[in-house]
């Protein structure tokens, strides 16, 4: 098989026949070919703000079905147990950290058996003096960094100490701010992504159907992993409001130059359009949403307005189009309210379905029913007292809760 005929979709599907909990999380991952990386690993976009898994489909279609699932294991196993995100190995080394990690999943007892020759393992070279398996990365880290101080001549000439891409685990002196704020709320949409799966595994889905077990996750494992769950990032919402407006910015359609077909020789030159990213800004003008929560929302927007126009769609049980303005770069707002009536969040999205938008926040108490569907990303913007009293749960729609 060569790298034009390998689809590793064939092989996420085959998980689902006895390893529901991967096949899951996988299902909710973004699975990328990459040439420029030797095997396989889980990196971080900054462009789409979420972590991928990466792969070299010439190395992938190299390996036997069964060491093809065996990675893919590997790198979900990374995902679920926290390794990209919440579980740091402090005091040592990243390559050390890294071989830490390899060690403490490819010696569980789920992986043993199928694992290739070519990665880390208790009791094999450089390692084969550890005889302990099924330890956590922090043991395997503090072993591996005490055997180095006491025997470096015997790590000179190591290679990269893992089959996989690590490079993107973890934190880095070098990055920006904007960066590590990225991975942190590509971290958040991992862990929304493990939980869910972990749900459908012990309850089933949300329309009713059967849980689907975790396979071969052992009890231990499945335990580390709702840990994990637990240990949610608390993000600057300013940033999280901005990492969603950021999003909502469509590529910038630049000069294309190609050749024409045979029978229209020479090059043809494609026209150039900078797309401004426009998010409709709708506000609940129910009497419940607090001044505060409005006058710190306005701020905010003042700031993002130099990188995307918002439109500002005041409502109540319908939009009141007379109040509709664009709020453009430049332009500084003040809070206000229009109307007083009840809630309907179904005439903001009627209203931004309508239209062309892309991306749609709703500031609201939450005090409504659930609404129908958007065509583009939503966000809902609430404070305390609204999450707590929330007629509905956003599915797949992140809520932002401001303090105050």
């Amino acid at each position: 098989m060569n790298k034009e005929d390998y689809q590793i979709d064939r092989d996420v599907c085959r998980l689902f026949t006895d390893e529901p909990f991967y096949a899951l999380l996988s299902r909710q991952l973004d699975k990328r070919p990459d040439p420029t990386i030797k095997t396989a690993g889980v990196k971080y976009n900054p462009d789409l703000v979420r972590y991928e898994l990466v792969y070299n489909p010439m190395f992938m279609a190299a390996q036997s079905d069964i060491h093809k699932r065996w990675v893919l294991k590997h790198e979900l196993a990374h995902i679920s147990l926290g390794h990209c995100t919440t579980r740091k190995l402090e005091n040592v080394d990243r390559k050390t950290a890294n071989q830490a990690m390899d060690l403490a999943i490819n010696s569980l007892s789920n992986m043993i058996g199928d694992a290739p020759h070519f990665v880390l393992m208790p009791k094999r070279e450089p390692f084969e003096e550890i005889e302990l398996f099924g330890m956590a990365s922090e043991w395997y880290a503090k072993w591996i960094k005490k055997d180095k101080e006491e025997n470096p001549e015997k790590y000179q000439n190591e290679g990269d100490g893992q089959f996989d891409d690590h490079s993107d685990f973890g934190s880095s002196d070098s990055s920006s701010e904007e960066d590590e704020m990225g991975k942190q709320i590509a971290g958040k949409k991992i862990t929304d992504a493990i939980a869910k799966a972990a749900n459908e595994c012990d309850f089933g889905d949300s329309k009713g159907g059967s849980p689907k077990g975790w396979g071969s996750v052992s009890q231990q494992q499945r335990e580390i992993i709702k840990d994990n769950i637990k240990n949610q990032f608390k993000l600057d919402p300013k940033k999280v409001l901005a990492s969603f407006i950021k999003a909502s910015i469509a590529a910038d359609r630049k000069t294309s130059v190609t050749k024409r077909s045979r029978r229209l020789p020479g090059r043809k030159f494609g026209k150039r359009s900078e797309h401004r990213a426009n998010v409709a800004i709708s506000i609940d003008q129910s009497g419940s949403v607090s001044d505060e929560l409005l006058s710190k929302v306005f701020e905010w927007l003042g700031e993002f307005a130099k990188f995307a126009s918002f439109t500002v769609v005041p409502f109540d049980h319908q939009v009141f189009e007379k109040k509709v303005y664009v709020w453009k770069k430049g332009d500084k707002k003040k809070k206000e309210r229009v109307l007083h009536g009840g809630t309907d969040f179904n005439a903001p999205t009627k209203y931004v379905n309508e239209r062309t938008f892309d991306g749609h926040i709703i500031i609201t108490d939450m005090m409504a029913p659930k609404p129908i569907r958007s065509k583009c990303q939503r966000m809902w913007l609430t404070d305390k007292r609204g999450s707590s009293w929330a007629s509905f749960k956003p599915m797949g729609e992140r809520m932002l809760i401001l303090d105050g």
